[in-house]
């Protein structure tokens, strides 16, 4: 990609907050550089479009042979050029028929709930998508509405959301493709600055505490046995983590303060608040060294990684923000480690008194 974003890690410029609120403490977090420079280092928080050393355009990308993939898009096509409003329209189409489903009555049954979305996600396959649409993006309505569905039809259907995140997705991640066009640097610096994603994006933080606040009412009032409960809190694990992590590490690199925010907070739906410190001042600046717990070892499984970077970027975010407290002479109580797992706690115990 001809995007190229960095920033300074532990730059003395940063500036870190002092009040011992939980609020505050989320919306006051080190604000990173808003210029991003080619002296700065990996975590910026304002892009610069380079182009190629011929002063180019990106080419489409070209074919690797590790994809695991079905077929190809966008190779003759550049993304960000066509009619966004007939992209619009056949995508609002389909995330109607989507949210259709999630109509479909209980006692019609399990089955022709998830044939409906599943053939709703075979038919996007077709779906024009130029790049310049914001409505590709809110497919992610599917997992909410799969994992609430599945607990209301009850018993074991109410792990359902395994079998669609584990086998579905992937089956039709391996149908749909991938996309291997490029945008130019003039479509790049249009749609980074249209307002419509980045809306998308700050819209995530409320629909997940949307998400967290019904299922903890499913839990308080809606009766369910040991085995839904189950169901359910896997699926909400499934909700946090892949909407809400994906979304709240992204929104942690932005420039603005509130997106900053709402990247933190999401991070801490998931109790993983710490991500934020680590992630930003410690993968960036040791990415592919031994030094970056979030790096996988060469022949290492998932099983053996998986264990190793969760317990790895919490002791690194724990160093880090060791070295940034006695650095600046502050007391421990100002670190924000365990500011980030008292939102975490105030969220779970706000849900749990709902």
């Amino acid at each position: 990609s001809p995007v190229r974003t960095s920033a300074r890690p532990l730059a003395p410029a940063l500036r870190w907050s002092s009040s011992p609120l939980l609020l505050p403490c989320v919306f006051e977090m080190p604000l990173l550089e808003a210029q991003a420079s080619v002296d700065t280092a990996c975590i910026s928080t304002a892009p610069v479009f380079a182009g190629t050393a011929a002063g180019r355009d990106g080419a489409a990308k070209s074919h690797d042979s590790g994809w695991w993939a079905f077929m190809e898009h966008n190779r003759e096509r550049t993304p960000g050029r066509g009619s966004s409003w007939a992209d619009s329209a056949a995508w609002a189409a389909f995330l109607a028929g989507i949210a259709a489903c999630g109509l479909i009555p209980v006692s019609q049954g399990w089955c022709l709930f998830n044939a409906s979305v599943i053939a709703l996600v075979f038919l996007s396959i077709w779906l024009p998508d130029h790049g310049d649409t914001v409505l590709p993006f809110c497919s992610i309505i599917i997992l909410p509405i799969v994992v609430f569905k599945s607990v209301a039809m009850g018993g074991w259907w109410s792990y359902s959301i395994l079998l669609f995140v584990f086998v579905v997705i992937p089956f039709f991640d391996y149908v749909v493709g991938v996309d291997v066009g490029n945008q130019t640097r003039e479509a790049q610096r249009e749609l980074h600055s249209a307002f419509r994603f980045e809306l998308l994006t700050l819209l995530v933080a409320p629909g997940i505490l949307a998400c967290l606040g019904y299922g903890a009412w499913l839990v308080n009032f809606g009766s369910l046995s040991c085995l839904e409960l189950g169901g359910l809190s896997i699926g909400m694990g499934i909700i946090t983590g892949v909407i809400g992590i994906v979304v709240g590490h992204e929104l942690c690199h932005k420039a603005s303060r509130l997106e900053r925010a709402f990247g933190r907070l999401l991070l801490c739906a998931a109790c993983y608040g710490h991500f934020y410190v680590e992630h930003t001042l410690g993968h960036h600046k040791d990415v592919a060294t031994d030094r970056d717990p979030a790096t996988s070892r060469y022949g290492e499984s998932f099983y053996e990684f998986l264990p190793r970077v969760v317990r790895g970027e919490f002791l690194s975010a724990c160093r880090i923000e060791a070295a940034r407290l006695q650095r600046k002479g502050l007391p421990w109580w100002h670190s924000e480690i365990p500011a980030y797992f008292l939102v975490s706690a105030a969220m779970a115990l706000g849900f749990a008194a709902a």
